[in-house]
């Protein structure tokens, strides 16, 4: 039988990061397995933004880690890992979204991130496109900006690797092997591989793996998507990610086009154990009605992008983030088993935080304390629940339409 220290089940961008980390901190012998292929679900169809300051201020040192890593990873590895410092730029349309920019503005400052509060001529320098007339507030962050989320994700990979980490892609984990209570290893669809710590980075499908060990994560699959429209003159360009939450929208650069999401005020929720093992036989979007939901945003979206009226959209990427109740992520030690740790949950901010989730799970695992505080991260905060519950992916739906109030 294989023996390795450190199992990571799941290929993604935060099983990736934490891979990464622990063969840093020489760690021992670190595992990947991943029954697809690596970087293949999430973290291939995500929009890639990278945004520091948040509403949820336990994110923003998470965040400012992973900015961080990625010029660390290019020094590494000596090339690009697809990362545009545009910058982002916050616009505040009412009342209540400048008292939160506001706050945002100061948790930033605390964590070093840079921030500067353009005028009204300065936010039409930044973005063109931008009609300002109704602003009331804004705010730049230009260590922002957005990268290729796959490429990151093999970047991490690939680093890791460098450093002794092992990859398996195409390796299903059946189970997890317990010795009394404290984990023994797994069992996959190759054979038994003993190890001392597993580390549940399944994505989506987190909630499902970890009741291998009785107990549910408590998430749940939640639809995230975006459309990217045609190249246009008219707010082409390499101009900073622009996020709207007066409208639950954010756009970025996309080759001469803008990628556009629109986060819906009732995201549709899946149950984790009817998703197929294989992401790319599911859409979590049925027919055209996707369409409708850019239709529906439209009238919102013209009050900051006229040219919307005559945008002309060519692709449409949907994907499933996984979503807790408080909008938190879940790192840390999963209850009732040794040696058992989850990094899952991110909210729909997995790329922006890959670095800090991978810091701080390898912090836990080594016994040391994490450099940041995660105590709202606790996979346990919430009791014991049902994650496939109706009821509980509701709480976690209502969790997604609130961050679509003030986009994170």
């Amino acid at each position: 039988m294989e023996t390795f220290d450190h199992v990571i089940v799941g290929g993604g961008i935060v099983g990736a990061s934490v891979a990464y980390h622990l063969t840093r901190m020489s760690a021992g012998t670190v595992l990947v397995l991943e029954r697809n292929d690596l970087a293949s679900a999430a973290s291939s169809r995500a929009a890639g933004l990278v945004l520091q300051a948040s509403t949820k201020s336990s994110k923003t040192p998470l965040a400012k880690l992973t900015t961080q890593t990625i010029s660390v990873l290019e020094e590494e590895l000596g090339e690009s890992v697809g990362f545009h410092k545009v910058g982002s730029l916050r616009v505040a349309a009412s009342e209540a979204s400048a008292i939160e920019l506001d706050a945002m503005v100061e948790d930033a400052s605390k964590w070093g991130i840079s921030a500067e509060l353009p005028n009204a001529s300065e936010v039409r320098n930044l973005v063109p496109w931008l009609d300002s007339s109704t602003v009331l507030n804004a705010a730049f962050f230009p260590t922002d900006g957005y990268v290729d989320p796959y490429l990151l994700s093999m970047s991490y990979l690939r680093a890791a690797r460098e450093s002794g980490a092992i990859m398996r892609p195409y390796t299903a984990v059946q189970d997890v092997a317990t010795k009394g209570q404290k984990v023994a290893g797994v069992v996959t669809n190759a054979g038994q591989i003993a190890c001392s710590t597993v580390i549940d980075a399944c994505g989506a499908w987190a909630a499902q793996f970890s009741e291998r060990v009785g107990y549910p994560l408590p998430m749940a699959p939640v639809r995230s998507h975006f459309w990217i429209t045609q190249p246009s003159s008219s707010y082409g360009g390499e101009h900073p990610v622009t996020v709207l939450p007066d409208v639950a929208a954010y756009t970025r650069p996309e080759v001469g086009g803008l990628v556009v999401g629109v986060q819906e005020a009732c995201s549709a929720t899946f149950n984790a154990r009817d998703l197929p093992d294989d992401p790319a036989s599911f859409s979590p979007t049925k027919g055209e009605e996707h369409w409708e939901i850019l239709a529906d945003s439209y009238k919102g979206l013209a009050q900051f992008l006229p040219a919307i009226e005559r945008a002309h959209f060519s692709s449409y990427v949907c994907g499933l983030s996984s979503y807790t109740p408080d909008g938190e992520i879940i790192l840390g030690p999963v209850p009732g088993v040794s040696g058992f740790y989850a990094a899952a949950g991110a909210c729909g901010s997995g790329i922006t935080l890959s670095a800090g989730m991978g810091h701080a799970i390898a912090d836990l695992v080594l016994g040391q304390e994490p450099a940041f505080d995660i105590a709202r991260c606790s996979p346990d905060r919430f009791g014991k629940v049902d994650p496939f519950s109706k009821q509980f992916r509701q709480r976690c739906a209502e969790a997604r339409a609130s961050k679509s109030r003030k986009v994170n």
